[in-house]
């Protein structure tokens, strides 16, 4: 799925799994290098989630490296 990354492993919060998903501006999935927005939560096998955390790209950065 473009956009969104699952991790099984290294959970922080004790969930069953990380979920990354990444936007552009008007909030559209995209893909990582295309993202100024991050999603990271912490999800439990039944769907609740633990912990959700946002993060801004720095696209200015991005451009010039």
């Amino acid at each position: 799925m473009i956009g969104c990354v699952k991790l099984f492993n290294g959970n922080i919060n004790r969930g069953d799994y990380t979920e990354i998903t990444y936007f552009d501006e008007t909030d559209q999935m995209v893909d990582p290098e295309e993202a100024s927005r991050i999603r990271i939560r912490e999800i439990l096998s039944d769907g609740a989630v633990i912990k959700e955390s946002w993060c801004v790209c720095d696209m200015a950065a991005r451009k010039t490296a």
